[in-house]
Order: structure tokens, then sequence, then C-alpha cells
């Protein structure tokens, strides 16, 4: 059965063991990142913790940080194991479910509309030291194609420059960048509302890099097993879903620019600070003991890398058209982002550096910097053999390509600001580390196979778990 909301999976991790709960009070400027950053780095990658801090300084209202930081926590989100992440996406996504429109929902318990608007109200923390401000850093942002009507729910870093007033980062690449662009062209305000505290499968699909004109929030529906159900808006011409906690409605007026950031980002690196559009907020409505969903962003690990890390890996699998793809990982260290790893089950020499282009010329591919393909005996999961044969495997002279001037991750920190200006391009690396075909590298060393199974089979006996 699909969650109902943000609580109802909230309850599942606390009776999975998956939660800390935060009881001394803390403050929302650095504080709560710092506590962040130590839960992460003590518990790494499959260890952490969901963290709910119950006490926020000058605030009565709790905030969740980092819910789906772990694999398991992600694929309990999605009701199915680990191993059945990739091949369960690819099957449920094969029919997106329109959502549902009703009249009313918990997140419009509470509605402020103009005057009463104060983004202050929220407990919306301050991250890392050299941080520009507040940031909203797990929104769901709802918009429509204003020429097809076509939806739109993306994620995009969120500055609170005061009361009233948002800056937002969207790279060009963006999907709400297409659609505000279209609206300002006609010299109109374009209308978005933002989410903050839903059902898992809406983040989950909120990141997923679906092809543009995709609706994310169908997408959510097929994911959950049930369509969405939406409310209208109080000021602007838009749905939201209605199971969320808080809801931001604003426009994105043309012609006006403010200064965003700098931000601590999911690179490790701080994002740039420069002139961008703004949201004048018009209306907030929340449920009446909201409860404030948030992500902590920085050096890996941290959410994102697993919320856009499987999505990537799942969408990968379903959008590169060539046989033989066993695996795809992408990294802890690379973000979610910038490092994919494809283990393919090789039909001839040069097939993998065909398999890396074929990557990169996807949808889930256009944000990845590096390709290493790697033979079906490597699992991507495990850096160690993927070290291994790109040490042991991999030709220097053959097996590197670098290919020139792609479009990139705004947030790649080696990108020049020039390379920025030009719409996000950079160059690529395809690191094929599969062992030649013609020219077969030496026999790889290993105990006698029957022996190895049978010392395998009484592992206890030698005390080895």
């Amino acid at each position: 059965m699909p969650y109902r909301d943000l609580r109802e999976f909230l309850k599942k991790l606390e009776k999975e063991g998956e939660v800390l709960k935060i009881e001394p009070e803390v403050d929302l400027k650095y504080e709560v990142g710092a506590v962040c950053r130590l839960a992460l780095d003590r518990g790494g990658e499959e260890r952490n913790k969901a963290l709910y801090f119950s006490r926020i300084k000058g605030n009565s209202y709790p905030i969740v940080v980092n819910l789906l930081a772990t694999r398991k926590r992600y694929c309990l989100a999605l009701e199915c194991s680990a191993d059945e992440v990739h091949r369960e996406w690819i099957r449920r996504t094969q029919k997106p479910l329109a959502p549902e429109l009703v009249k009313d929902g918990p997140c419009k318990e509470v509605v402020r509309v103009g005057k009463d608007v104060n983004l202050f109200q929220l407990p919306i923390p301050w991250w890392n030291s050299l941080d520009g401000g507040y940031y909203i850093t797990f929104p769901c942002y709802i918009s429509k194609d204003p020429e097809t009507g076509i939806r739109n729910a993306g994620m995009y870093r969120t500055m609170i420059h005061d009361e009233k007033t948002l800056g937002i980062l969207a790279a060009p690449y963006r999907h709400v960048r297409h659609h505000f662009e279209k609206a300002h062209a006609q010299g109109k305000p374009f209308p978005v509302a933002i989410a903050i505290g839903l059902d898992p499968s809406l983040y989950i699909a909120t990141v997923a890099p679906f092809p543009f004109g995709e609706d994310e929030v169908a997408m959510a529906g097929a994911l959950r097993g049930a369509p969405v159900q939406m409310v209208p808006c109080e000021t602007i011409p838009l749905e939201v879903p209605a199971c969320a906690e808080v809801v931001i409605e604003g426009e994105i007026p043309p012609d006006v620019m403010r200064e965003e950031g700098p931000f601590g980002e999911f690179t490790g690196y701080y994002g740039d600070r420069a002139p961008r559009p703004v949201i004048q907020v018009k209306a907030i409505t929340h449920r009446k003991d909201l409860i404030y969903q948030a992500s902590y962003e920085g050096l890996p690990h941290h959410e994102t890398c697993v919320v856009s890390g499987i999505s990537n890996e799942a969408e990968l699998l379903r959008q590169i058209p060539l046989p033989g793809i066993q695996k795809v990982h992408f990294t802890s260290a690379g973000g979610g982002y910038l490092h994919a790893v494809v283990s393919v089950k090789k039909a001839y020499d040069g097939y993998g550096k065909m398999v890396g282009l074929a990557a990169l010329g996807t949808t889930a591919g256009r944000t990845v910097k590096i390709v290493t393909v790697v033979d079906d005996d490597i699992d991507p999961n495990d850096l160690a053999q993927v070290n291994w044969a790109v040490t042991m495997r991999t030709r220097v002279d053959r097996g590197l390509e670098i290919i020139k001037d792609l479009s990139a991750n705004v947030l790649d920190p080696t990108m020049t600001l020039h390379e920025k200006r030009l719409g996000s391009r950079t160059d690529k690396l395809i690191i094929d580390a599969t062992k030649p075909l013609l020219e077969p590298l030496a026999p790889e060393c290993l105990p006698h196979a029957e022996i190895m199974e049978q010392v395998t089979r009484n592992r206890h006996k030698y005390g080895i778990e």
C-alpha cells in the first residue's frame, strides 16, 4: 500500500529503527547543519539515520532531515528490495498514473495570504558557514508549461531573501527554466508552487531525469501504485499535493534579478553567487502541526547521493538502447550525478566505448562527467572492484576517451565561469575498463573453484562471517 504522506512514511522508518530523535534544542543557524554533518560522517553511506529535530530555537515546528539518505530507506519508500529497485522502477514507470484532483487536503489547514505571509515563520536552516542565507533544500517545485499546460515537478535550490521573496537557481537545462522563459518572453509573470514534506515517491519522481514533457507527478503515481491527490492553490492557477506539510505559492516576475548564493552544494563545494530570478511569494498554506522536511547538502555522502543516484541509475538502464547492460551505479563520491559505473557483457572490442557514449547521450547521463565501463564480472557498487578493473584492465592509450564541449552540470566545481556562461558545457571522460577480447590478458588468479566453494559454504568453521 502506498504511503499517504510524509507522516506515514516516518512511522515506517521509526518502526524499522531508522530514525534518530534529537531532543536538545538546536539553533537553525549552523547547528542543525553541523548535527547533520556529524550524523552522516559517523553513519556513512548505509548506517546513517534519518534525523528528527524535536526542539528548534525560536520555532515551534520540528524538522526531519535525510529521510532517504540510505538505499535501504529509499527502497522502503518504494516498498521493494534493493535487488528489485531498478527492475521495479522500469516496470512501474511504463504506466504513468495521472493525478486526482480533490477539493481540500491537510495542506490547507492554515492559509496565509498577502500581508500575512512570512517565510521566517517556517523552521528553515542556515546550513553551512559560507552559505548566503537560509535555504530550502528539499522543495518540490510544481509548474506548468505556459504553452502546452504540461506539468513539471523539479527540485531547485531556494534561498530566503526576505519575508516574501525567494531566490532560485535554475540552470539552462532545467525544465522550470524552459517554462518561465516562455512566460517571460510574453512579458508575463510565471506561477510556481513549492510543496514541502511529501510522500517519498513524490520526491523520488521530482529529482528523476525523466525526458522533457514527462509529468513527474504522474510518474510518482506510477511509482507508488496510486494517483497523487492534488488540490488547487489559493492564489495561482496550479494544483499541489494535498498531503504536503507546507505549500508556498508565488510568481517569478520577468526582468527581476537578485543576488543569490553562495550555497554549500552536493559536490562538497560552494555554488557561486550571482544575480538570479526571484519568486514573489503570494501565499503560504500548511498543516496546523506541520513537520518541516529538509536535506543536508555538502561533502558527500548525503541524501542527494541516494535520491538522485538511484533514479539516475534506473533511468540510464531504461534509456540506453544497447544490449548487454548488466548494472549501473552512480557513485556517492560523485554526488549521485557526476560518475556513472556501467557493467556490460561485452560483445566485441570497442563495445565499452560505445556503451559510454550511449550513456552520455541519455537524459539521465546529461550531468555525468565520467563514465567508467567494466565487465560483467565486476560489481559497479563495489568500488574496490571498480578501482581494480580501472587499474588492471584499462589501456591508457586505448581505453580513455575525452569528449569535448558537452552539456554539463552547472554545479561541477571544476567548470570555469566562462564555461558556465556558455550554457554549462565542459569536456567529459569515458574510461573503458573492460578486458580486450582479441588480445586477452593473463588469467586471473583465484583458489581452486571447488575448494573455494566448499570453504565459502563452511565459512563459520573458520570464524569468518
